[in-house]
Parts: structure tokens; sequence; C-alpha cells
């Protein structure tokens, strides 16, 4: 079927030669800027590209967005330095010297710098504030030590002055907010307080005295409301105790004219272990660890920073590194990972396509003993890739308006390379061979005959990615659309540009080598004994093909798949700097998981008059609860929600009957409440990287933890719940897509072949085929490299093997239906397409075997993985499958392979 039609097809180009040229070169020329665009709106947020649509972290997603506003905030730069303990005063300065540098260059540079966040600044602004209120304590205590005393020289009655401070005095309201800092709130201790004043009255006449009683009523008062007050202390600062009085005593004598100054000379002059006031564990240990060595430093900005700039941090990275003996520093952040994956994905793709077209163009060149036709299919390479990636780009930015995978251009090129290469080095044998017959419609013939095959070959490879589109399989869906658009042009492109190219140069494409009439096929002799040992023991080969697909089913049934793609992206410093922040910090920082919790009834109500805010005990205790049985987990670090506001647990009575802190309190519970005061977030912050096997096993199970019997749906989010749901969802379409694929491409053949029992047999085959390569895969990266295999290794594997690995058993159905034709038997047809095609089926296979295998330096995991599942695939399609397995049960099968069209109806029966 068709072969009328590419023979008209054949004959056209043939006419209209120069017109198809310059047609061809007129769209390259448009195509060479859409081009550029597929590079340029590529996404390189591997975590984003992760979220699967109306899974659990899709719904958390929305409530995060809708209610939280989401999680999005300005571009920052986090920098990770190990091994720098800032308890060494030397070592404390340079971690300084390093943050102001990075401050400078980064205001120097036109990216909207906003601010630096690190254990410094914290502290800087801890000091500033709390000096700042601390002498305005000290100085207040001294005033009404002052007055009193002054009441107590004019009437000598004790109860009288513990009064007027409390009610009479024209500052009573301001002694009363000082001796609730100071500790004393019952009248007892109020009277006490002035009766020790009365009773030392002559002492206070002394500025040491004075001096020395203030700094102690500020100090007992302060370590126990900030350090130990009950039931709630202060969350976000905490008072170093051993030199802390030697501080109020500087503060005391400070003017309170310079804070700035009084705060830096205890910053640059002190190591961190002693300043005087610290954050609070909830405050510092997202910025430092508890042995002060490990610290983290995030610098924000408005736009984006270039690779360009990000090399040149890195200058002062290792500037620092240098200084500091044994320390190692790591830069992370959204900005940073999209840059390095960006740098090593674009490296990999380079590397992977030099090395395929270099191999590519030996191999043809070899084949056909010439230098003009080596490059013939590099060519037609070429103009595929830009004329592809062109309408590609134009889909992407101005119709679907978005941007595609990291992985998508890499495996683009390559696919294209591959099949380009295959297709045109098929018609260019096709058209040698009629040329060495001198037939004189050499080009419409092999239009009609490899065109066709070419044609119905890359019918299925686009088909099957059209499937892998459709399915959405997270990062790997828009290679399916791409590479299925690169499919039809190559298909087009094979069959009318490389024709004309044909047409216009004659034998002169094969330039030096001669076309004789007659002449030795490439590999004729071998393949002529290929085909005589595999008639001759064909039932023993059907029997071994049995044996190796079960064997091969087995161990690609039994091995396990993940999702740990972060453990096969290169080991940029981004993920360094999670792993040594776990080791340092004993949980993920960066990638939290997170519960959101929809209840029926709100959780809080606020007053529209006054502000205050109340929380409904129902809604509540059911929250605390959930919280409870996370925080329980070894798997759980911390978490932070209304019931932890501060990483810490609040019951629901203490949050409302703290004398000093309810408020702070109050508000800090009210973030983690959503706008419609219904939605809660539960950030649970992990003991193991976000994707390591302990993370991934306990937040698979999270759901069934938090959901219970409640008035309320909880879902859960993050980066492992991400990865949890794209395994699960991928698993799942996998299991779809496979007979999915294998239904349109039976349907495809059986129109193309006109047979019903021969498409069944090409699937099942090549579906072994693909179990064997996938076997040997695993074996190479799971059982000797111990690495772990990736779900889209079989996806991928599955979906362009059945396509691409159906090639050659059509190249060889097309022959042998042909052979029929002519009147041979199949045994005959079958011997005739070996010794014919085997030269150039060994080629192809080759072509797409150093094409494909070229991935495997590309430098990136996934894609290693995937180029080795592909080479090994064509490998095995190649030498063993189509020259051994198809071979065989065609023979056996004879007339049933065309069942139930009529070409074998009046086969001859075999000699």
């Amino acid at each position: 079927m068709f072969e009328s039609f590419f023979y008209k097809v054949g004959r056209y180009v043939k006419k209209n030669k120069k017109k198809v040229l310059v047609f061809w070169i007129i769209l390259f020329l448009l195509m060479a800027y859409p081009a550029t665009l597929i590079f340029s709106d590529t996404s390189y947020n591997l975590t984003n590209s992760l979220v699967t649509k109306n899974s659990q972290s899709s719904k958390a997603n929305d409530i995060l967005s809708a209610q939280f506003n989401g999680s999005s905030s300005d571009p920052s730069i986090i920098i990770v330095s190990n091994n720098t303990p800032i308890d060494n005063l030397t070592i404390s300065r340079d971690m300084m010297a390093f943050q102001h540098s990075m401050d400078s260059y980064l205001k120097s540079i036109n990216v909207g710098y906003n601010s630096t966040t690190s254990i410094f600044t914290v502290e800087n602004k801890t000091l500033m504030s709390y000096s700042n209120s601390t002498y305005k304590l000290e100085t207040g205590t001294r005033f009404m030590i002052e007055y009193t005393l002054s009441n107590l020289s004019k009437n000598n009655n004790v109860t009288m002055a513990a009064e007027n401070i409390t009610q009479t005095s024209p500052y009573n309201s301001t002694f009363k907010d000082l001796l609730f800092e100071l500790n004393f709130t019952t009248p007892n201790e109020i009277y006490g307080f002035v009766d020790k004043i009365y009773h030392n009255m002559a002492s206070f006449q002394s500025k040491p005295y004075m001096e020395s009683y203030v700094v102690s009523l500020v100090n007992s008062s302060q370590i126990y409301l900030i350090n130990n007050a009950k039931p709630l202390a202060n969350p976000l600062i905490q008072i170093n105790s051993p030199y802390y009085s030697n501080y109020l005593y500087s503060l005391y004598n400070n003017s309170g004219k310079n804070y700035n100054a009084f705060v830096s000379n205890i910053i640059n002059n002190t190591t961190y272990n002693k300043f005087p006031v610290l954050p609070s564990s909830y405050s510092s240990s997202s910025l430092i660890n508890p042995k002060n060595s490990t610290l983290i430093m995030i610098f924000s900005y408005k736009t984006n920073i270039t690779a360009a700039q990000q090399s040149h941090i890195n200058s002062i990275e290792k500037t620092y590194s240098s200084k500091i003996s044994s320390s190692s520093f790591y830069l992370a952040g959204s900005t940073v990972a999209n840059n390095q994956l960006a740098s090593e994905s674009l490296h990999g793709m380079v590397v992977a396509l030099i090395i395929g077209i270099i191999v590519s163009i030996i191999i043809v060149g070899l084949f056909f003993r010439s230098p003009v036709t080596a490059f013939l299919p590099f060519m037609i390479f070429v103009f595929s890739a830009v004329i592809s990636a062109g309408i590609n780009g134009l889909l992407y930015k101005y119709i679907f308006h978005t941007s595609i995978s990291f992985i998508t251009p890499t495996l683009l090129l390559i696919l294209i390379l591959g099949i380009a290469s295959d297709y045109s080095v098929y018609i260019l044998s096709r058209f040698r061979s009629e040329l060495r017959a001198k037939n004189k419609d050499a080009i419409p013939e092999s239009a009609k005959w490899a065109g066709h095959a070419v044609f119905t070959s890359g019918t299925t490879v686009a088909l099957s990615y059209i499937i892998l589109w459709i399915s959405n399989i997270p990062i790997f869906s828009d290679a399916g659309l791409t590479n299925a658009i690169a499919a039809v042009v190559t298909i087009i492109i094979a069959n009318t540009l490389l024709i004309a190219i044909l047409a216009q140069w004659g034998k002169k494409t094969y330039w030096p080598a001669k076309i004789k009439e007659n002449q030795k096929l490439p590999f004729e002799n071998s393949m002529e004994k290929v085909a005589h040992f595999t008639l001759n023991n064909r039932k023993k080969i059907i029997v071994i093909f049995v044996i190796v697909a079960l064997g091969a089913l087995f161990l690609y049934s039994t091995t396990p798949t993940n999702m740990d793609v972060f453990e096969l992206i290169p080991a940029s410093s981004g993920v360094q700097a999670t792993s040594v922040i776990n080791s340092s910090l004993g949980y993920d920082l960066f990638d939290p998981a997170y519960v959101m919790v929809n209840f029926t009834s709100p959780i809080m109500t606020v007053n529209n008059t006054t502000g205050a805010i109340t929380f409904n005990s129902t809604e509540y205790n059911q929250t605390l609860a959930m919280e409870d049985k996370l925080a329980a987990s070894p798997y759980v670090h911390s978490i932070s929600g209304p019931g932890y506001p501060y990483e810490k647990k609040v019951n629901y009575t203490d949050l409302v009957s703290s004398l000093v802190y309810s408020s702070q309190y109050l508000n800090q519970t009210a973030t983690y409440i959503g706008h419609n005061h219904k939605s809660v977030e539960i950030v649970v912050y992990l003991s193991n990287v976000a994707w390591s096997n302990p993370s991934t096993n306990y937040v698979n199970k999270m759901p069934s933890i938090v959901n219970g019997s409640g008035n309320y749906t909880a879902y859960v989010g993050g980066t492992t719940e991400y990865l949890n749901n794209a395994y699960s969802f991928t698993s799942h379409s996998f299991n779809n897509m496979v007979p999915l694929l294998g239904i349109t491409i039976f349907i495809i053949l059986l129109i193309q072949l006109a047979s019903a029992l021969t498409p069944v047999r090409l699937i099942l085959m090549v579906m072994a085929a693909v179990m064997l390569a996938l076997s040997l895969t695993y074996i190479i990266f799971y059982y000797l490299l111990h690495l772990p295999v990736i779900i889209f290794l079989p996806l991928f594997v599955f979906i362009t093997l059945l396509a691409v690995g159906l090639d050659y058993d059509i190249f060889m159905i097309t022959k042998v239906q042909e052979n029929i034709s002519k009147g041979m038997n199949t045994a005959e047809a079958v011997k005739d397409s070996i010794v014919e095609n085997g030269g150039v089926i060994i080629t192809l296979g080759l072509l797409l075997f150093a094409t494909f295998g070229a991935l495997y330096f590309s430098g990136l995991g996934i894609i290693e993985e995937i180029g080795v599942g592909l080479a090994l695939g064509v490998l095995i399609d190649t030498f063993v499958s189509w020259m051994f397995f198809v071979p065989a049960i065609m023979t056996v099968m004879d007339k049933y392979n065309w069942w139930p069209s009529r070409i074998g109806k009046d086969l001859p029966k075999e000699k």
C-alpha cells in the first residue's frame, strides 16, 4: 500500500528537483532564528518539572497559592560554608569580610540587590534592637529608683512610695511597664523593691552602687523573661548568661547615642559563642549549625544573575575558602541550580552530538566508501534539526506560551541525528542498488520502496511520541511532541530534499566509488552465511528466543525503579550544599515537606474592630494532634505550624494565657492560617535529604497519618511528594501507554502491510528485544554500579525502541513483500532480504548505536541511562533479532505472515 504514491512523489521530485532544493533552503533560512527559541525558552527548574496535575502535591500547591500567596519570593543566592567555625575570631572576621565582598559585588551589578540574611545580619539586628530597648530599660530603672529615693527622703514611708510609683505618680504608667519588665508584678514584689531602696538609701548615692543594682535587676529579670518565662519564653532571642552582665555594664555606660558603633564593636571583636544576646534556635537554626561551623548566607535580589556573574561569585568564594584552612563553600539557590543544570545540560548535549556526528560520518563514509556520501546524512540532519527546532520553538513560545524541559533539546537533536542518518542511508543504499541494476527509473523506484519504508517507520516513531506527549509525563512529555514533529519533518525531508539531491547528483553522490553492475553488496558473503544458518536452525532459534525473552522479562519485572532524579544529575554545588546542610544541621533545610489542611469551619477569627485574634479550640486541637503525630516520627526533625509556631509545641491554653508573649505567639500562629481562615499550613522538616529513600517512604505515608475522621481534608506537598506523585503517575501512565502504543502501531502496520499477524509478531519481538536491552541496562547501572534505575528509563526506551526498533524489521518486511510479489517463496524472499539489506541494516544499526550511545557522554545520569538502554536495544535488534529471530519466525509462519491479504494465498512452496 502507498507504493504507487511514493513512486509518484519520486517522479515529481525528480522533475522539479531544483524547485524542491530552493524550497528547503528558503525554509531552512526562515527557521534559523526560531530554532534558537527552543534553547532560550528552556526550563532548568527540576523540582517544578516534577509537579503532576490533580495529585496530592498539585492540590497542596493550589491551596498554598490561593490561601498563602504561594511560596514565591525574590531570587536569591545561598552560600553554604563548611568548616568555618565562627567561635574563632579570625575566621569570624573572614566570614564577615566575605559577606561584605558579596554585598558590594551584588550592589555593583544591575540585579536589584535587596538584602543579605546571615547569622551576622540577624545578630546585628538582634543586638541593635535589644540594646536600644535594654538601654531604655536601664535608664528608666535608674530614673524610677531616683524618683523613689526622692519620695522616700520626703516621707520615709515605704508603702506610700510603692503606691506612688504605681498609682499617684504622673509617671505611673511608665513605671508599671518598667516594673513588669523587671519581673515585679505583684504588690509584695513592688513593696520589696521599694523597701530595698529604702534600706540602702545612702548606698544609692554612690554611682557604682546604683549602676551595680540596676544591672543586677535587669540581668536577673531579663534572663527569666527571655529564657525561662512560663508558660512561654521569648521565641526569637536568648540571653547568653555568662557574657550578659558585662554587656549590661557596657550598655549602661554607653551614652545611648551610637548603638551602631557599640554593636559593631561587639560583633567585630567577639566570637559568636560569646555574644551576650543570641538569636534563638528557631531564628538561627536555618543560618548556622549547633557547632557554629557551618554557615548559610542568603543574598536576595530582583532579577536573575547571569552565568558570568555567577562565575565571578565563584571566584569570591575561592578567595575566602583559600584563606580559611579546610573550609569549603557551596553555591545554592534556584538561580544557581538552574544555571548549573543549564551549563551541564548544554555541555552534555554538545559532547553527545559531536561524538554522534563524527562517528556517524565515519560509518557512512566507510559503508559507501565516499566522502561525499558520508556528509549527506549529516546535511539532512542539519536541515531537519533547524526546521524541527524552529517549528517547536514557535509552537512553545507563541502558541503554548510555556517553556520546555531541560532534557528535551538533547533528546530531540540526538533522535533527529539517529533517524536522519538511518533514513538517509537506507534511501542512499536503495538508490545505489537501482543504479547498479541500471534502472532508468532509479529515483522513483527508490522513493517507491525505500521512501515507503521510511514513511512507515517514521509514522510509527511520530505516533509513539505523540502518545508520550498526551500522557503528560513529568520532564519527558515535551520531548514527546518535539520528537514527533521532528520525525514528521525528517520523513518529509528524506523523501523530498534527499531525493532531489540524488536526482541532481546521480552517480556523483558516491564519488569516488564506482557504481558497477552486479557488484557484490557490502557484507554479502557474511549475510549469506547468516541467512543459511538461520533458515537451517529456525526452530532452535525460536526456542532460544522464547527462553531469552522469558529471562529478560523476569529480570525486568523484579528490578525496582524509582524517581531519584537528583541522584542522577551531576553533583553540583547546590546538591552538595543540601547534603552538607543535612549532615551539619541534621535536617533538609531547602526542601521541606508540607501539609495543607482545609477545615469546613474557621480555625481562626479576627475581630474587625480591634484586630484581636482568637482560635477555635476544636480545629486548633485537631491541627495540634496532626502536628504531634508528625513531630513524633524519627524521620521528622522539626515542624512549624499553628501548634508549633516557632517549631516548639504550644498548647491552646498556653497560647492564650502567656502574660508576656501571647500576642507574639498568636500573630506567628496566624501566619500558618490561610486568607479564608479555614486553611492551615504545616511545614515538615525532614531528618534526611528530601529525595532519599527514608524521606520518600515516610512522606508516602503522610497522607494516611494526617487524614483522620475530623472535619477536614489534608494534602501533602513539597519536593518529596512531587517525586512520589511523579513516580506513581509515570508508572500508571506507562502501564497504560504500552498497550495503547502497541494498538496504535498495530493499526499502522495493518494498513501499511495488509497483514494482521505480522504486526503482532513485530510488536512482540521488539518488546522482547526492549526487555532484554533494559535487563542488561539494569545489570549495568543497578546491580554493578549500584545506581538507582529511574522510572523514565523503561518508559522512554519502550516508547523509542517500539517505534525506532521496528525500522529494520519494516525494512526487511517491505523487501520480503517486494520479493514475494516477484514470485519468490518465503524462504527465498527472506534470504534475499537478509543478503541485500544486511549490509545496510548493520550500517544503520551501528549508526543508531553510536548516536544513542553518545548520550552516555552527556554527563547527566538520567540521559546516560536512557542512552545505554537505547544503544543496547538497537544493538540487540540489529545483530540478534533482525539477523536470527525475525527471519526464523517469518519462515515458520510462511503464508500466515500475510493473512488475511491475498499476498500469501498463491505463495510458492519452499523447496
